[in-house]
C-alpha cells in the first residue's frame, strides 16, 4: 500500500514538474514578438503626463512642496488610502 502511494506521489510530482518547466518557456516566447519591443522614444512620450508625488495635510505645505521642486504641478484635495481627507501633490513630467 506504501508503495502504491510512494509511486503515484512521484507520477504526480514529476507530471507536475513537467508541466511547471513549461510555463516559462511559453512565457519567453511571448515576449519576443515585435509588439513587446517599442523604442526609448515611443516610451517617454506615453508617459508624460501628471504622477503622483506624496500627500499632504494642509494644502500650504502641498503648495511650499510643489514650488520648491522646480516642475509643473498640482495639488488635489481627496480621500488617502487610509479613508482620510488630504491634499495630494501630482508632478508633470
Amino acid at each position: 500500500m506504501r508503495i502504491r502511494r510512494a509511486l503515484a506521489g512521484l507520477a504526480l510530482g514529476g507530471a507536475l514538474a513537467v508541466s511547471a518547466a513549461a510555463v516559462p518557456a511559453q512565457a519567453a516566447e511571448r515576449t519576443t514578438t515585435k509588439e513587446a519591443s517599442v523604442s526609448a522614444s515611443a516610451t517617454v512620450h506615453s508617459m508624460a503626463g501628471y504622477h503622483f508625488y506624496r500627500a499632504y495635510w494642509t494644502l500650504d505645505a502641498c503648495l511650499d512642496e510643489g514650488d520648491s521642486l522646480g516642475y509643473t504641478y498640482k495639488c488635489q484635495y481627496g480621500t488617502g488610502n487610509d479613508g482620510k481627507k488630504k491634499w495630494f501633490l501630482y508632478l508633470w513630467y
